[in-house]
């Protein structure tokens, strides 16, 4: 029987966490057992977690049980309210939705074809009854944005997780979401967009993020690649970070773009939104008769 463990870092720096991500990920294959240990680990951002999930999952997805050691008493109790060390015991339908017992944090989901409109659906009307008659129409058009993105270009061996977060003190909400695919900048190459000689990653985020650019979008989708994403943060005092492959872009609302090279070496993509919930409309009450 072949065992790997997964020695998940305490510190806050990307730099850590991406080397983390970056050399698991050489240990995929033929192990059996697959321990990931916390360690002295205190808190988790709901980007940590999405990546994650998505580590994890990668090791499951070849045959490895889980098994989960480590960690504070207060953060385990957190892992405890979110369901967090469910979702790769036998049995377990990640692809379903599964509600937690922190009632602030909507679940980590397993991204599913099937269930994109109705997570979304389900993360307005869940986070709505915090917010005192505010509209979070925009924040699930955005989240199916996202989810589309991930099913019509990333070409990830893992579908992606998304987990969404409600912070009461300051009347935030953040959500992020990963997967472990060819990446923004790759799929860009891809579709013989006309693109200047050595075009860096990052500056095809930036173009990821132009209004009206799309690759080669399906149906289902708007065809607005991620500018509503941008606009989104921006009309909800909010706050985007989009890390893909070897380019890291960062935009807060009124502020420029911070954009460069992140040296990551990061496969796939990570995007993770965080708005200001005081700064979404009232609902039209006249409207609500047809909401069904």
């Amino acid at each position: 029987m072949k065992s790997y463990t997964l020695r998940v870092p305490s510190s806050k720096k990307a730099e850590d966490w991406f080397d983390f991500i970056r050399k698991s990920l050489m240990y995929t294959e033929d192990i059996n057992q697959l321990t990931v240990d916390f360690n002295d680990v205190r808190f988790m951002d709901t980007d940590d977690f999405v990546v994650m999930a998505c580590l994890i999952e990668s090791f499951y997805l070849k045959g490895s049980e889980i098994k989960f050691v480590g960690g504070t008493k207060g953060f385990n109790n957190h892992l405890f309210n979110i369901k967090f060390k469910e979702y790769w015991k036998k049995g377990f339908d990640r692809n379903k939705f599964t509600l937690s017992y922190n009632q602030t944090t909507l679940c980590l989901w397993k991204i599913s074809e099937d269930m994109i409109y109705s997570y979304s659906m389900y993360a307005r009307q869940y986070f709505e009854k915090f917010t005192k008659n505010k509209d979070l129409i925009p924040l699930a058009s955005n989240m199916d944005e996202v989810f589309n993105n991930i099913f019509d270009h990333s070409m990830s061996p893992v579908t992606g997780y998304i987990i969404t977060q409600y912070y009461p003190k300051n009347n935030k909400l953040s959500f992020s979401v990963c997967d472990f695919g060819i990446g923004i900048p790759t799929s860009i190459k891809n579709a013989d967009v006309e693109l200047e000689r050595d075009f860096e990653d990052w500056k095809a985020i930036l173009k990821s993020l132009e209004k009206g650019f799309s690759v080669n979008s399906t149906p289902r989708n708007r065809g607005f690649g991620l500018n509503n994403i941008l606009e989104f943060t921006e009309s909800s005092n909010g706050n985007l970070v989009i890390i893909s492959n070897d380019g890291i872009v960062e935009k807060k609302a009124g502020d420029m773009y911070r954009a460069g090279t992140s040296n990551f070496k990061f496969k796939g993509t990570l995007i993770k939104v965080e708005v200001d919930l005081n700064a979404f409309e009232e609902k039209d009450e006249t409207d609500q008769i047809f909401d069904f």
